[in-house]
């Protein structure tokens, strides 16, 4: 399998076999469905964080941080 191919595997957290009927794409194809998958990736981030900032704003401004704090220990979105 390509080495495009095997970073798409990783980003989407799937096996390159899971992958394998791709392997029939050239490597702009490839490159352009890294990007793609990216781009959403990103789009799902951005979206969850306004989501997210919404639903604070019910939530009085003192405690935000607390409240962001007990939803996602680790500091990310889990």
């Amino acid at each position: 399998m390509s080495e495009r191919l095997g970073r798409i595997a990783a980003t989407l957290g799937v096996s390159e076999e899971r992958l394998a009927p791709l392997s029939t794409y050239d490597d702009e194809q490839l490159r352009r469905f890294g990007e793609l998958i990216d781009e959403a990736l990103g789009a799902e981030d951005r979206a969850f964080d306004a989501g997210l900032e919404e639903a604070l704003r019910f939530v009085p401004r003192l405690l935000r941080g607390a409240a962001k704090g007990l939803l996602f220990p680790g500091g990310g979105r889990g």
